[in-house]
């Protein structure tokens, strides 16, 4: 299935060069405003993983004292953090200031990045710039592709790579070669780096791709794919045979067992219910706001049209596209439920099966098929804008607070300007603390007070006068210390809607027992 669109059949250099850069701008602009309001608060993720980034960024090692490791190991998740989002999350600190929109700039970029891909992926796919430039505007205006473009979470990271290998593969049907073939088997593999999920779905792309390539090329070229792509995958081998026990710990954390994957086929089925796909989206406000699906109310048109047209012309690569938004949900049936992080496979799919349904309408001789198509395509621009202003709202921003852990954040800046040289006692009853707290230590370039700061379960029987504490002003231990005599209360902190509030105390009087 071709368009007819193409501006031109042979586009010069310079001005595929001017549509990348205009696409760079927009999305820049797009997705990269206002990263410290919206979201408005840190995922707990996103403050370990913009820590170990740090960590990578100024000593080369990570928290844990290893240097430049494979995986990013941690008390919480054993399995360990996946490299590519630290690496190059590192990459763009050594340029940013350390802070909650610097963190996830680097992300949005990829963001960004995925916009420029799907240009190229697109026009190559559907022989038409003009195509290709929809396509990257469908993707642009995906909410759920928006959202997680905001978000420093490693799930995002795996699309530039699917969105690269569909590019070379459809190169490659243009004009089989083996460097082609060996590029798309490379972002593939290197792919399997960017999130845990990969390491299922990249496989499967692969065998997709030695279908494509099974009647054009050679045994040569076949078996040099197999050689670069074992190659690629060293140090991953590397990692598992120096740390076998990851494969145990991917198992517990993920509850993998073969009896109950059995028993999950139904979860499949829950991904394509359109309710979820195009009305509400996500449950939770960390990846939805409720107001819109995963995707545009015009793909609930665009997607089944598409499909149709993608099986009809019974071309490889068609079929390749069809089957990758198809099989996106067998993660979650795996892993036992429909997680985002789960499905952003189908995103870049999606978009390109959406903008096969625009080819199909266009295509048709009935001039109202044009018009439903350019009507299509206007909705999702119209229906961004609605999505968007509600985004970037003060009410999105106190509903969607709570869902999110760093609710903390006022209450430790306010901390971390009263603390002085003074001893610090954290209540372990705030959510992820010990990670909140060491992110905004470091913000405020107080990194020294780390050596100072004692976590607590229980209220600290004792502590030197003028010592800081702080503790959610609903915890009974936070009561008992108040009511103790020793402690003064400093300030109360909220979070945003008032949700939580903060007591940061201090420490008045002589070393007293707290009973």
């Amino acid at each position: 299935m071709r368009a007819v669109l193409s501006i031109s059949p042979r586009q010069s250099p310079l001005a595929t060069a001017l549509v990348a850069a205009a696409i760079v701008l927009a999305g820049t602009l797009l997705y990269a405003t206002s990263l410290g309001y919206v979201p408005p608060y840190l995922i707990h993720d996103e403050a370990q993983g913009a820590l170990q980034a740090h960590a990578i960024a100024t000593t080369g090692r990570d928290l844990s004292g290893r240097l430049l490791p494979m995986y990013f190991t941690e008390p919480e998740f054993p399995p360990g953090r996946d490299p590519v989002m630290i690496y190059v999350t590192a990459l763009g600190l050594t340029v940013l200031p350390f802070s909650e929109a610097g963190a996830r700039t680097p992300t949005a970029l990829v963001a960004v990045l995925d916009l420029v891909l799907m240009f190229f992926a697109a026009r190559a796919l559907f022989q038409s710039t003009w195509m290709g430039l929809v396509a990257a505007a469908l993707l642009a205006l995906t909410p759920i592709h928006f959202i997680r473009g905001r978000l420093m979470l490693s799930p995002l990271y795996s699309i530039p790579f699917v969105l690269a290998w569909l590019w070379s593969l459809a190169r490659f049907e243009q004009h089989p070669t083996a460097r082609r073939f060996v590029a798309a088997c490379v972002w593939l593999v290197l792919g399997m780096y960017s999130y845990l999920a990969a390491v299922v779905m990249m496989p499967l792309y692969l065998a997709m791709t030695v279908g494509v390539a099974a009647r054009s090329m050679r045994w040569r070229g076949l078996l040099l794919a197999a050689a670069v792509f074992v190659v690629c995958l060293l140090p991953m081998a590397g990692w598992y045979l120096t740390h076998p026990e990851r494969n145990a710990q991917i198992v517990s954390a993920y509850q993998l067992d073969a009896a109950a994957v059995a028993s999950r086929l139904g979860i499949y089925w829950r991904f394509f219910d359109p309710a979820y796909l195009f009305v509400s989206g996500d449950p939770s406000l960390v990846n939805s706001t409720r107001a819109s699906g995963l995707f545009p109310w015009a793909f609930a048109a665009l997607l089944p049209i598409g499909l149709i047209a993608l099986f009809r012309s019974r071309s490889p690569i068609n079929l390749v596209i069809a089957a990758g938004f198809l099989l996106a949900p067998i993660v979650s049936v795996i892993s036992g439920a429909i997680e985002m992080n789960r499905v952003m496979f189908a995103i870049p799919f999606a978009a390109l099966v959406a903008t096969a349904g625009i080819v199909r309408l266009w295509h048709a001789r009935a001039l109202v098929s044009k018009v439903i198509a350019a009507l299509l395509v206007v909705s999702v621009a119209w229906q961004f804008g609605l999505f968007y202003r509600g985004y970037m709202s003060e009410e999105y921003r106190l509903a969607a607070a709570p869902w999110l852990s760093g609710n903390a954040r006022d209450a430790l800046r306010e901390l971390i300007a009263r603390s002085g040289d003074a001893d610090i006692y954290i209540s372990r009853d705030i959510d992820w603390v010990h990670r909140m707290w060491r992110f905004y230590a470091i913000e405020a370039g107080r990194l020294d007070l780390l050596s100072h700061t004692t976590y607590f379960s229980d209220p600290p029987a004792t502590a030197a006068t003028g010592a800081r504490l702080i503790c959610p002003a609903e915890s009974a231990r936070c009561s008992a210390l108040q009511s103790s005599g020793a402690w003064h209360e400093m300030v109360r902190v909220p979070s945003l809607g008032g949700a939580r509030v903060f007591v940061i105390l201090e420490r008045t009087a002589a070393e007293k027992k707290i009973g």
